[in-house]
This record gives structure tokens, C-alpha cells and sequence, in this order.
């Protein structure tokens, strides 16, 4: 019996250990893990307005407005952590494509920054209802899907 309970704990103790191994969080202080801190901010304010446009949450003009606000204030940021082609990354999720299709990925992130752009406008001057801005999340959407599907493994 006391090895039986022996075997447990060794097993959990050890399950716990190449827990702790499999910790895919980036060094905060990195590039990578700059770049993953300032991604989990747009996602923070892309998912409010994403569920208010698909009534996951209530409505809210001024929530909305504040949310994309806060999106294009970071919509410049993330792309300067992405090291140079030759560089060695740290491990990361981004295809290759990102270094040998620079052209293509500069275009990606324009064309983000561009959706975001106008998704801000059209909250300028108050949110009166989802219809406002419903097409300009959708691009913001668009260019985020378009850019994974091309460049994030």
C-alpha cells in the first residue's frame, strides 16, 4: 500500500516537472516576448468588439469606441520585434514566409493597420449602433485571418 502511494506522488511529481519543461511563454524582456505581450493587448480590446458584434456581449457604443481606439494605438507596434531575415529567432509561431516573403508580410501589416485605421474613424464622434461598424471589424478581422493563414504556423 505504501509504495502504491509512493508510485503516485513520484508519478504527479514527475508530471509536474515536464510540466514546468513544456512552458512555451517567451522571456517578457525578449522580442518574442514583447511581441506575444503587445499581441494578448489587441486581442484584449479585438475580442470586446467582436463579441459585441455577435451578441456575445451587449451592445455598447462608447465600450465599443474605446476598444478600437485602444487597438489603433497598438496597431504600430508588434512588427518591430519580428528580428531580421538571418537572424536566428527564438522559437516562435511564424512561418518562414515572414523572412522569405517580406513584400508579402510589409502588405499583410498594412493592410492591417489600414483596417484599423478606418475602424477608429467610423467610432469617431460616438458608436450609435453595431451597423456603424460592423463592416470595418470585419476587415480588421479579415486582415488578421489573412495574415496568419499566410504567416503564423
Amino acid at each position: 500500500m505504501r509504495s502504491a502511494s509512493c508510485q503516485k506522488i513520484l508519478a504527479i511529481a514527475l508530471l509536474g516537472v515536464a510540466l514546468v519543461g513544456c512552458n512555451n511563454e517567451a522571456d517578457p524582456n525578449s522580442p518574442e516576448g514583447k511581441r506575444q505581450a503587445l499581441f494578448k493587448q489587441m486581442i484584449k480590446h479585438s475580442e470586446p468588439m467582436g463579441g459585441m458584434l455577435s451578441d456575445r456581449l451587449p451592445f455598447d457604443g462608447p465600450v465599443f469606441a474605446e476598444h478600437a481606439a485602444g487597438l489603433a494605438q497598438l496597431a504600430d507596434q508588434p512588427w518591430a520585434y519580428f528580428p531580421e531575415p538571418g537572424v536566428e529567432p527564438e522559437p516562435n509561431r511564424a512561418k518562414d514566409t515572414v523572412w522569405s516573403d517580406p513584400a508579402g508580410f510589409t502588405q499583410a501589416i498594412d493592410t492591417f493597420k489600414a483596417s484599423v485605421t478606418d475602424l477608429a474613424a467610423a467610432t469617431e464622434g460616438g458608436v450609435r449602433g453595431s451597423g456603424q461598424v460592423s463592416d470595418q471589424l470585419r476587415a480588421v478581422q479579415q486582415a488578421c485571418k489573412a495574415c496568419h493563414d499566410a504567416y503564423r504556423r
